[in-house]
């Protein structure tokens, strides 16, 4: 019987207030996919931020080479086959519409997460 695919979910709930916080999540995820899992990240509460159009281009990433924008760590990701989606309440909460927001996989409420949490054989939230 062949292996089935691992699922790796991210759950990220803080933004531009904490840029320090924000690269690893898109690191271990890249890793993920590149390990041949399912490798989703959900942008809440006020990581929807990062998801912003320009912001990612503005976020300058410590420690990493000579300080990496968070757009790299983004690319990235999205070339490994990782999937953003958006938290509906947080679009409100951010003052953002999804035409304010670089292209997302989709937008899920809080039935679609615990779905998405409930079918991972990962969870990990920053």
């Amino acid at each position: 019987m062949a292996d089935e695919t691992k699922k790796y979910l991210y759950i990220l709930t803080t933004g531009v207030e904490a840029p320090e916080r924000s690269a690893s999540p898109f690191f271990l995820a890249t890793t993920a996919a590149l390990m041949d899992g399912e490798s989703r990240m959900v942008f809440t509460i006020t990581a929807t931020s990062l998801l912003k159009r320009g912001a990612a281009e503005s976020l300058y990433i410590k420690g990493y080479g000579q300080g990496s924008t968070l757009q790299f760590f983004m690319d990235q990701a999205r070339e490994a086959g990782v999937e953003f989606y958006v938290c509906a309440p947080s679009l409100d909460l951010n003052d953002c519409t999804l035409d304010d927001l670089i292209e997302v996989s989709g937008v899920v409420g809080g039935t679609a997460l615990n779905e998405m949490a409930a079918e991972a054989d990962v969870v990990i939230t920053f």
